[in-house]
């Protein structure tokens, strides 16, 4: 029987982990902060498998445990007791800021506890078999090009994010050698909605940034944005309902592979980027096409998906065949069309709109 520890399981990525575990019969013991009745956990792994069409409710009350935790006092809470059962961890919790200003917090957030608890699981899980961690394919660097999986001895890096994901994964590479516990290092791409449903969370974070940032502007009375982007890039997006479906088939497959893995979890690139603006300005409610901005709203939006567009504007081939190997598949997996982040986008969209409706409501 497995038990699976995952810490983040208020995010996207962990809720989501979290309901197909569940809906799978695996036992999850999740690690939240800030969590004392366990509600906020059990609302986001509820509102992940409405999003998957996934039924959890009976697993919820007999194989879902929430233990709130202050990581400042996490070797004491999660002791001996509470950890014997736990056969593998998925740590996908991150400080997902870009900023240079909190560079010290990252590294104690993504460096520091993430060692702190790996090592906590070497003294006090005698049963657990691995430590996954979800780490991300932009750790590759700025260069773009074709990227295998292995760790990168050194990457042009231009955020917080990168580099502190980056110094965690050579971090667990030392650990490993010291303590033997295997590590699989997990990097999906740009993570987007379910492939079927739509479903995401609206956090504005990586591909969502740039269609929330037009909706805002149209919102603000814009009818044509100009949009500073390069227009033969493609963005590398696996669906939410894919990389649960790799997570799940990796860790629960029969064969064990080797000691410290490192596995690309990237949906391939198709569509062009001046496609993909011209698709979210029409979401938005807008004429989006490129161009130089000029007006203080096109200033505006500019500013506001800087810190994404040196990603947008590059294209990177990450190789995943060492995860498809591992997972067994037979066939290339299918990039996402055009039609499908569209489809992707307008949930997103009609779910801010009624997420915005309530509160108007409740006021």
């Amino acid at each position: 029987m497995h038990q699976i520890l995952i810490t983040g399981a208020t995010g996207f990525v962990g809720s989501a982990l979290a309901a197909n575990f569940l809906a799978r019969g695996t036992r999850v013991l999740a690690v939240s902060r800030n969590d004392p009745d366990g509600m906020r956990t059990i609302n986001a792994v509820v509102a992940a498998a409405q999003g998957f069409g996934l039924d959890i409710h009976g697993a919820l009350a007999d194989h879902l445990d929430v233990v709130n935790v202050d990581f400042a006092h996490l070797e004491d809470v999660l002791d001996d007791a509470r950890l014997a059962g736990v056969t593998e961890v998925w740590h996908v919790a991150a400080e997902m800021s870009y900023s240079a200003r909190k560079l010290s917090q990252s590294f104690a957030t993504n460096v520091g506890n993430t060692s702190r608890l790996y090592e906590t699981l070497c003294r006090n899980a005698p049963a657990c078999r691995r430590f996954y961690y979800v780490s991300t394919a932009y750790v590759a660097g700025m260069d773009g090009g074709f990227v295998k999986e292995e760790l990168h001895a050194r990457s042009h890096m231009i955020n917080t994010y990168q580099m502190t994901k980056w110094s965690a994964e050579q971090s667990l590479h030392l650990l490993f050698h010291r303590h033997g516990l295997p590590v699989t290092l997990f990097r999906p791409s740009i993570v987007v909605g379910h492939r079927r449903t739509g479903w995401a969370l609206r956090n504005g974070f990586g591909f969502y940034m740039f269609p929330n940032a037009m909706v805002a502007a149209a919102q603000s009375g814009l009818k044509e944005l100009a949009v500073d982007v390069v227009a033969d890039s493609r963005l590398d997006c696996i669906a939410i309902d894919q990389l649960a479906a790799d997570a799940c088939t990796l860790t629960l497959r029969q064969q064990q592979g080797g000691d410290f893995e490192v596995f690309h979890c990237s949906g391939g690139c198709t569509t062009r980027l001046e496609e993909l603006v011209h698709m979210w300005g029409e979401v938005a409610g807008l004429r989006a096409a490129l161009g130089t901005p000029t007006s203080e709203l096109e200033l505006k939006f500019d500013r506001a998906v800087e810190p994404n567009r040196p990603f947008a504007n590059q294209v990177w081939l990450f190789d995943r065949s060492r995860l498809d190997a591992a997972t067994e598949r037979s066939t290339p997996l299918a990039p996402l069309s055009l039609e499908e982040l569209r489809a992707m986008c307008v949930w997103y969209a009609d779910d801010a709109a009624a997420e915005q409706a309530a509160v108007a409501e409740a006021n």
